[in-house]
């Protein structure tokens, strides 16, 4: 599957990255799927240039304080990038940066927003997602401090490239 454009990610950092990088690996490694960098999606697909995009998230991050976001429990869909997931608890200021950024790079017919942090892409059937659910736990509870936003450019999933973290205020 390829990404279009570029993408808005918060990132968690320290033991929680590791801990997630984890988690994501592993499943990956032993169903061949995909490995990428923990995250939440922001916004995504955005199509402007670069420098556009550049320019607008730096805009974004104007004024932001950091917060923290709440993961919760695993999810899961049939759709490639939500195959397996963290739920992440839609809080205020996660739900206002999110309606920033949309109206920002003028996204607003885009679906509701469900924040969450991927664990697995890919077509897998259930009894494969129950069997890692079982191996690693259904509550993934954990707090991220969300610090930064990051504007990543997309494309195939190895070629992800984060272009830069903007600090928020």
């Amino acid at each position: 599957m390829i990404s279009k454009g570029h993408t808005l990610w918060l990132m968690p950092s320290g033991q929680t990255y590791e801990r997630f990088a984890d988690l994501i690996k592993k499943p990956a490694m032993e169903y061949n799927a995909p490995v990428f960098q923990p995250h939440i999606t922001l916004l995504g697909e955005f199509m402007q240039l670069q420098d556009e995009c550049i320019q607008k998230t730096k805009k974004l991050v104007t004024g932001q304080k950091p917060f923290v976001v709440n993961l919760q429990e695993i999810g899961f869909q049939d759709y490639f990038f939500r195959t397996l997931f963290v739920y992440a608890h839609k809080t205020s200021p996660l739900q206002n940066l999110h309606n920033k950024a949309k109206e920002i790079f003028q996204m607003q017919d885009i679906p509701s927003y469900m924040p969450h942090l991927s664990l697995l892409y890919g077509n897998f059937p259930q009894d494969v997602k129950n069997k890692i659910i079982q191996k690693i736990g259904k509550n993934q509870s954990a707090q991220l401090e969300i610090n930064s936003v990051y504007l990543v450019k997309g494309g195939e999933i190895k070629d992800w490239q984060i272009i830069s973290g903007f600090p928020l205020a």
